[in-house]
C-alpha cells in the first residue's frame, strides 16, 4: 500500500494469520493496524520510502525500515525472519524490477510461507478514462502499454523465481451503463492500437485488481479443500457460522463459500468437499433425510456445527417429546461444537466430535474510558425468573452510586426490575451493534443461574466483554474456568455476592481497570480466532483423510441415511 491508500479488504479477507509478517511499503500502516486487529500477536515489519508515513507507521508495527526493498541489503531484514507472509499491497511499482524483489523475497520467506501479492489493473476503465495507465508514447492519448502489462507478466515471473501460485482472485469493479457508454469507443481505438479485440478489452477493463497468493515452489503440494457452510440459525450465531466462514479464507488452502437458511448444494465442486451444516433442527428422520441425504450421497462429508445442549434447546423451545433431538448429531460424519463438556454428551451419540472454543475475531486497542458516570452492559437471552431477581438485588450498589448508566439489551425482565431510572434497553442488535454496546460500557454482568443445561454453554460473553475492555462480574456457572476471580473478573457466586460486586468495581477505578486490562491481554494471548484458523483447517483435512471409515460408522448409526 501506498501512504495514502485505504486498507484493500480484498488482500486483507485472504490474508493468512501467522506469527511473522513483512509488508513490502506499508505506508502509513494502515494494512497493519487492520491485520493487526484480526491477529495481534503477530510479530509485523514494515518497508516503506516514505519517511513521514514510516513515522506514522510505527504506532501499528513493530519494526519499520525507511528503505526501497529493490535495493535494500536483505540481512537487515533477516533477523526477524524468515517470515510465514511476505505482502506487496502494490506490486504494479515493482513491473520493472519484479524478478528482483521476487527474488529477494524467496529467500525471506520460510519454507512453508505465503506470498500475497494484489496487483492493481493498469487497464481498469477508472483509469483508462482518467488516463492514468501512464503517460503517452503511441498515439493513444494519455496510456502507454505498460497500462495493459499485468497478471500474465506476474504469472511468469512468479514461476522463474521458484514460486507456485495457489490462488488468484480478480477483482471486479465494472462500470455503470453510463460509464460503459462512454468507454466503449475508447476501448474501440485502444484494441486497434494494441491489436486486441474490444470485446476482450472490455472484459479487462472491468477488473480493479488482482489478488494472487503464492508459495515456494519447493514447498509441499497441499490440495485445496472446498467448505460449503450453511447457517441454518444466522441470527445470533454470527461466531459460529458466518465470521468463522469469512475469517477462515484466510487459509489459503480453503475454498470456502457460505449460504444462509439453506441446505441447497448447487454448483457443486469436484474434489474433496465437506458441507457444514450449522444448527439444523430435524424433528424426524424422514427431514434429516431431506436436509442432507442428497449431500452424503453425493459424496459430501456432513459436519454437524452445534454450540448448545439438544435438550435445553428443546425445553426453551417447547419441543414435543416425541420429536427427535438428537438425529443432527447421530446423523453427520462428524460433529464441530464449542466446549469440551458438549464434545462429551455428542460422543455418546456421534464418536468423532471436536471442541473449538468460541473466540475473538478482533481485538480493537484497549479502551481509554473519561471521567464520568459508569455504564454498566447486561445482554442475553432465555434467562427466565433468574434475570430479574439479579436485577432487583443490585439495589444497595445502585442507591450507593445513583449516577451509573445500565445499558440492557434484549431481556426485558432484567430491565423493568431494575431499580434506577438511569437505564437504557436495545431489543435484539445485530453483532457489530451489539460489540459496539459492550464497548461503549465500563462492567459486565455475566450471571448464570447454573441449571443443569446451562452447564454446557460457553464463555463467550467473557471473550466479547474482554475484547472490548470491559471489566465482567460473571458466575461460577460456565465462567469459572474463564474468569480468575480477583484478576480477569469477579466470581459472584451467590445471587447476594453481586451488588457487593457491582459496588467494587463502581468505587474502585484502579481495580477495574486492572482487570479489564488483564482479561484483554487474556483474549490477546489465548482467545484469538486466529490461533485456531490453522487447527480447523487441519481437522477437516483430517477429516476427509478418513472419509471410508467415518462413512462406514455413518452408516452404522443411521443405516436409513446412508444408500448402498
Amino acid at each position: 500500500m501506498t501512504a495514502s491508500d485505504p486498507v484493500n479488504l480484498d488482500l486483507l479477507e485472504l490474508a493468512p494469520m501467522v506469527s511473522r509478517v513483512l509488508e513490502i511499503g506499508c505506508g502509513q500502516g494502515l494494512f497493519a493496524a487492520a491485520y493487526r486487529l484480526r491477529n495481534p500477536s503477530c510479530h509485523y515489519v514494515g518497508i516503506e520510502t516514505n519517511g513521514f508515513a514510516a513515522q506514522l507507521a510505527a504506532a501499528h508495527i513493530d519494526r519499520v525500515l525507511i528503505n526501497d526493498f529493490r535495493v535494500i541489503d536483505v540481512s537487515a531484514l533477516t533477523a526477524d525472519g524468515p517470515y510465514d507472509l511476505i505482502l506487496f499491497g502494490n506490486m504494479r511499482q515493482y513491473l520493472r524490477e519484479m524478478d528482483v524483489v521476487l527474488a529477494k523475497a524467496h529467500g525471506l520467506l520460510a519454507p512453508d510461507g505465503h506470498l500475497l501479492l494484489c496487483l492493481l489493473n493498469g487497464a481498469h476503465w477508472s483509469r483508462l478514462a482518467d488516463g492514468t495507465g501512464g503517460p503517452s508514447a503511441s498515439g493513444a492519448p494519455g496510456l502507454s502499454r505498460s497500462a495493459f502489462v499485468g497478471i500474465e507478466h506476474l504469472a511468469g515471473a512468479l514461476e522463474k523465481n521458484a514460486f507456485r501460485r495457489i490462488k488468484q482472485r480478480p477483482v471486479k469493479r465494472p462500470p455503470d451503463a453510463a460509464q460503459a457508454e462512454t468507454l466503449l469507443p475508447l476501448l474501440g481505438k485502444i484494441g486497434e492500437w494494441l491489436g486486441k479485440s474490444r470485446d476482450a478489452l472490455v472484459e479487462r477493463s472491468a477488473i480493479a485488481h488482482h489478488v494472487v497468493i503464492a508459495k515456494r515452489a519447493d514447498a509441499p503440494f497441499i490440495p485445496s479443500v472446498h467448505v460449503r457452510v450453511a447457517a441454518l440459525v444466522p441470527r445470533f450465531m454470527d461466531v459460529r457460522a458466518r465470521l468463522p466462514a469469512s475469517y477462515m479464507l484466510s487459509v489459503p488452502e480453503l475454498v470456502i463459500s457460505y449460504q444462509e437458511r439453506s441446505v441447497g448444494l448447487t454448483n457443486a465442486p469436484d474434489g474433496p468437499r465437506i458441507f457444514l451444516v450449522q444448527r439444523p433442527a430435524a424433528p424426524d428422520r424422514e427431514s434429516w433425510q431431506q436436509a442432507v441425504g442428497a449431500a452424503i450421497a453425493t459424496g459430501w462429508l456432513v459436519v454437524t456445527e452445534y454450540d448448545d445442549h439438544p435438550e435445553l434447546v428443546g425445553k426453551v423451545l417447547k419441543w414435543p417429546p416425541e420429536r427427535a433431538r438428537w438425529l443432527h448429531i447421530a446423523g453427520a460424519h462428524a460433529v464441530q461444537t464449542s466446549t469440551e463438556p458438549l464434545a462429551v454428551a455428542f460422543r455418546e451419540h456421534n464418536p468423532e466430535v471436536r471442541a473449538f472454543a468460541n473466540a475473538a475475531f478482533t481485538l480493537p486497542p484497549l479502551p481509554v474510558r473519561s471521567a464520568g458516570p459508569r455504564r454498566v452492559f447486561y445482554g442475553a437471552l432465555n434467562r427466565g425468573a433468574f434475570s430479574g431477581a439479579l436485577a432487583a438485588s443490585l439495589a444497595p450498589a445502585i442507591a450507593a452510586h445513583p449516577d451509573t448508566l445500565f445499558h440492557v439489551v434484549h431481556d426485558r425482565p432484567f430491565f423493568d426490575a431494575l431499580p434506577t431510572d438511569r437505564k437504557q434497553f436495545s431489543p435484539a442488535l445485530d453483532y457489530q451493534r451489539y460489540l459496539e454496546a459492550i464497548d461503549g460500557c465500563d462492567i459486565a454482568l455475566l450471571p448464570l443461574a447454573g441449571e443443569d443445561f446451562e452447564l454446557f454453554k460457553s464463555d463467550l460473553k467473557y471473550v466479547e466483554c474482554a475484547s472490548r475492555g470491559a471489566a465482567v462480574i460473571a458466575s461460577p456457572a460456565v465462567y469459572r474456568d474463564s474468569v480468575v476471580d480477583g484478576r480477569t473478573g469477579l466470581i459472584a457466586p451467590a445471587l447476594e455476592d453481586w451488588a457487593p460486586a457491582l459496588d467494587r468495581l463502581l468505587g474502585d477505578d484502579g481495580l477495574r481497570d486492572g482487570l479489564a486490562r488483564n482479561a484483554w491481554d487474556d483474549v490477546r494471548d489465548h482467545r484469538m480466532f486466529a490461533a485456531q484458523v490453522r487447527a480447523r483447517a487441519g481437522w477437516y483435512r483430517h477429516l476427509l483423510q478418513r472419509y471410508d471409515e467415518l462413512h462406514q460408522g455413518l452408516k452404522a448409526r443411521c443405516p436409513w441415511l446412508v444408500q448402498g
